[in-house]
């Protein structure tokens, strides 16, 4: 007789709260943790503390939380979320913005001793001065394993002069990382990055949470004035083109008014303004003086400038 496996009441225990966790916080983050170190985990905790939940458990029990949580809400993408849960992943729970929270990660930056086994991202020295190791089987361990200059003073080691171990792109083996950490290097910036994050159905991925907005914005306005530029040249009426295009047309009109033999009562500044436009013009060609002169192309371009700027202005909510 086969018997049913047993599970242990914490596994039970864990689920129930996680799914308490997901019932009390519109927004869940993904973090990848295999490459935190405990104490990062604490101090975010204690930073987050009132604004979020950081929970780090076993993947299956987050998998079956996120499925009892589906079944119990509703609510939309919890598969999706389910499916960017990693081996080795912590939940955030929290009501906050999700991108505040990724503000706050971002605020808060560890430096940390080179992983063994890695890849340095940087290049690793070790200073000049007191290591405050004593001296003994350690001295041989900063000359064979880093290849320090070293020398006894006060009966501690010290480093000779600043010294680079591992330039970037070197790997750092377990002997290495050892004795890097002994002397206290850390090189490496650490920031707990969110990988995948869901908020209240919605799901919001990674390259979105941290996309350069300011990057994203020149080129949200480059296509801008771009699309309104044709929109114009083509004659396309719409809520952004119509002043401009009123505009242009009450240019062109003058212009061809000017042209011809007539004169209306009404238009009499208009024709003082060109008069003027062309004496100035006619003195500048005859005196050889630079000719400079506010024309209404010039006052339209002006007029046509201002509107740019409260067009663009609504694309980012000014």
């Amino acid at each position: 007789m086969i018997r049913k496996k047993e599970i242990h009441q914490w596994k039970l225990d864990e689920v129930v709260h996680l799914v308490d966790l997901f019932k009390k916080h519109k927004n869940i983050a993904v973090i990848e943790v295999a490459k935190l170190n405990d104490k990062q985990i604490q101090e975010m905790r204690k930073i987050l503390r009132g604004k979020a939940i950081i929970r780090m458990s076993k993947k299956k029990l987050q998998l079956r939380a996120v499925e009892q949580y589906k079944h119990d809400s509703k609510k939309d993408n919890l598969d999706e979320l389910a499916e960017k849960i990693s081996g080795q992943s912590a939940l955030c729970f929290t009501n906050i913005d999700i991108f505040e929270l990724k503000n706050i990660f971002n605020e808060n930056e560890w430096m940390v001793s080179a992983k063994p086994n890695e890849i340095t991202p940087v290049d690793i020295w070790v200073t000049e001065g007191d290591t405050g190791l004593p001296t003994g089987q350690v001295i041989s361990e900063l000359n064979m394993t880093l290849r320090l200059p070293t020398k006894i003073q006060n009966d501690t080691i010290w480093v000779r002069e600043d010294t680079r171990t591992h330039s970037a792109g070197d790997y750092v083996n377990v002997k290495q990382a050892a004795v890097l950490k002994k002397l206290g290097v850390a090189p490496i910036k650490s920031l707990i990055k969110i990988h995948y994050a869901w908020s209240d159905g919605e799901i919001i991925p990674e390259e979105i949470l941290y996309m350069d907005m300011e990057q994203f914005q020149q080129e949200l306005a480059f296509a801008y004035f771009g699309a309104r530029s044709l929109a114009l040249e083509l004659g396309i009426i719409d809520k952004e083109t119509i002043e401009p295009l009123i505009q242009k047309a009450h240019r062109e009109a003058l212009g061809i008014l000017f042209e011809l033999p007539v004169y209306f009562d009404d238009m009499r500044d208009e024709y003082i303004r060109k008069a003027v436009s062309n004496a100035i013009t006619i003195k500048a060609i005859v005196l050889g003086e630079d000719l400079h002169v506010s024309t209404k192309k010039e006052e339209g371009k002006k007029e046509e400038d201002e509107e740019e700027e409260v067009g663009i202005g609504g694309l980012f909510g000014n």
